[in-house]
């Protein structure tokens, strides 16, 4: 951290602020919805051979990397053997 940083954070605690977290602000509001994670879900169990590619295909508003977001994230979506599948198997997942 910079001397000045150190400056400034010690300038705003004499004025009283007590938390050292980032404060919340408006920003860019999310193009992640749950409507959204639903679709691509539904595309995944479609077919399971998919690649990021093939999704930014079939939603091309929605950048790569997002979608790579929601498919390891939000879906827990792991590749296995050229294959995603849900992260948590259970003992018929894991012997098939």
């Amino acid at each position: 951290m910079t001397a000045g940083m150190v400056r400034k954070w010690v300038r705003e605690f004499n004025d009283g602020r007590t938390d050292v977290h980032d404060e919340a602000r408006s920003g860019r509001p999310s193009v992640v919805s749950d409507g959204l994670v639903a679709k691509v879900n539904e595309k995944i169990r479609e077919n399971r051979l998919f690649t990021i590619r093939m999704l930014f295909d079939e939603f091309p508003q929605i950048s790569k990397t997002v979608l790579y977001e929601i498919v390891t994230n939000r879906l827990n979506y792991r590749k296995l053997c050229s294959r995603w599948v849900p992260e948590m198997l259970t003992g018929v997942h894991k012997t098939k």
